[in-house]
């Protein structure tokens, strides 16, 4: 149309009105062209950041994680160890497991029947002696007695191949040594830690037990400073003398009154101080000694020095507490709902009992139960007094039990309606297994009916499926140089046509 317009316009002068016309119409073109491309690169700029900013596969988290998600590299398990979120690396500590160690760990890959199938996984949730969704027995040990980590956070060790589902599996990990020169590795997956052979944690320091015993600190202390060790030679008694309290007692510069019988000198044979326990003898006596609480003939140093049978020092009261676990089905009327099959909207009381066998009283005994499985599939409709934290445990505030009392404890819940259909997690198979199982001394383990469908969650692949960003990118490319000659053409057009109007208004044709 416009080489039409301009051929005919030297012969018809009056096409110019048409020719301006056609120059503000390819002019507003232009406009509507421009505004589009505009529109057309940012719509590329958000493919582009979309093709080099990739999303990443993620697998929701179990409570029995150690590391909430898992983690993608050594960076963010050294970081997780120095903030110790979750306890992290208080845990690692209680291994001899160092956060300078992590940075240095190598990664590898795992299978979980290496070492002669005798890698145990740790995590905080107890799973009893069986895995009741692969029927495998899991050698469980715990809780274990760490040093830093209060009630009811308790860790548990159990056998990584009894989450099998097949012969083997292969896991992707960072190999760990502690300060004793043991190896471990921590799991990609979950966080989580894995020894080889049964988890031993360091035993807490002999003087402190808020120590380890290889804490620099842990140390028994100097009876006359409590910042020194009983061995230094600044532990000494001081010179009772006023103004020689610099000297030891036993200096010869040190002659006074005796000070605990003003009748004899400082230096007399019989100028001592008395034993605490026996006047009568020097309290450097080996005689004298603390008796023993729970046997007054023998010092409370004496390895038999024991509240109980099963506990392995005179500290240990807590090996004292037995604790046993039953479960009732009050809908249906089951006494014992052990190993018995619950109902959408059934009520079920789980009655707690702790008792103390232990010959003296244990003081400040926190009665707790992590729920965390049962919750999968129950809510909690009478604590007793109870209270449930955020991570499914229930506990009641610390209590002294008294030698041989029994303190009992109740938790009713009722199964959820409908029932859940969440798949079992890959992380953890026994989140939403259709089981709810949890232990408290006894393993009580209820199943629920099985969904219609029941989709185990397996990573097939390790990488996300191509959803098509390049082709995205060149697409729109395609479109942009299209829309961009487009635009340059109009606009070449219109300048052409005032050019061809202004020559005409000149005497130019």
């Amino acid at each position: 149309m416009f080489e039409k317009l301009l051929s005919s316009l030297p012969y018809n002068p009056s096409l110019v009105q048409q020719l301006s016309f056609y120059s503000k119409r390819m002019r507003r073109e232009s406009i509507v062209r421009r505004t589009g491309i505009i529109f057309l690169v940012l719509a590329f700029f958000v493919q582009f950041f979309a093709f080099i900013s990739p999303p990443q596969p993620t697998i929701a988290y179990s409570s029995n994680d150690m590391i909430n998600g898992g983690i993608t590299s050594r960076a963010e398990a050294v970081s997780a160890c120095q903030s110790d979120t979750k306890s992290y690396g208080t845990v690692l500590k209680d291994f001899g497991i160092s956060c300078t160690a992590v940075a240095a760990a190598a990664t590898v890959s795992i299978s979980s029947k290496d070492h002669n199938n005798t890698l145990y996984s740790m995590g905080w949730l107890p799973q009893g002696q069986t895995n009741h969704r692969t029927h495998k027995a899991t050698n469980e040990v715990g809780p274990l007695n760490l040093v830093g980590i209060s009630a009811p956070n308790t860790l548990y060790g159990r056998l990584l191949s009894s989450f099998d589902s097949y012969d083997h599996s292969t896991y992707k990990a960072l190999q760990v040594t502690n300060t004793a020169g043991k190896t471990f590795f921590i799991l990609f997956d979950c966080g989580n830690l894995v020894a080889i052979g049964q988890p031993t944690p360091v035993t807490p320091c002999k003087y402190d037990t808020t120590l380890l015993s290889t804490d620099a600190k842990c140390y028994q202390p100097c009876t006359y400073n409590k910042a020194i060790p009983a061995t230094s030679s600044q532990c000494f008694e001081a010179c009772p003398i006023s103004g020689k309290q610099t000297l030891p007692k036993s200096s010869p510069q040190c002659v006074a009154a005796c000070p605990y019988n003003k009748a004899l000198p400082a230096n007399s044979p019989k100028c001592f101080s008395p034993c605490t326990y026996n006047k009568t003898i020097p309290a450097t006596s080996a005689e004298c000694f603390p008796p023993c609480e729970y046997n007054q003939a023998i010092p409370s140093t004496n390895a038999e020095c024991k509240p109980c049978d099963k506990s392995v020092s005179s500290v240990d009261a807590l090996a004292c507490i037995e604790r046993h676990k039953t479960a009732t089905n009050v809908t249906q009327k089951l006494a014992d709902a052990n190993n018995s099959k619950a109902n959408a909207g059934d009520v079920i009381t789980y009655t707690l009992t702790t008792k103390n066998n232990g010959k003296a009283d244990i003081k400040n005994v926190m009665i707790f139960e992590n729920l965390s499985d049962v919750l999968d599939y129950a809510t909690v409709t009478d604590p007793h007094d109870g209270v449930v934290n955020a991570n499914g445990a229930i506990s009641w505030p610390a209590m002294t039990i008294k030698a041989g009392e029994t303190v009992t404890k109740q938790i009713t819940v009722t199964v959820k309606s409908p029932l859940p259909v969440t798949p079992v997690g890959a992380t953890d198979g026994a989140h939403f297994d259709s089981f709810m199982t949890n232990v408290y001394g006894d393993t009580v383990t209820i199943e629920i009916p099985q969904p219609p469908v029941k989709v185990l969650e397996t990573v097939t692949t390790t990488a996300l499926p191509n959803t098509g960003p390049g082709t995205s990118l060149a697409t729109f490319a395609a479109i942009i140089i299209v829309a961009s000659y487009f635009f340059a053409r109009s606009r070449l057009l219109a300048n052409e046509a005032l050019i061809a109007v202004q020559d005409n208004n000149s005497g130019g044709f």
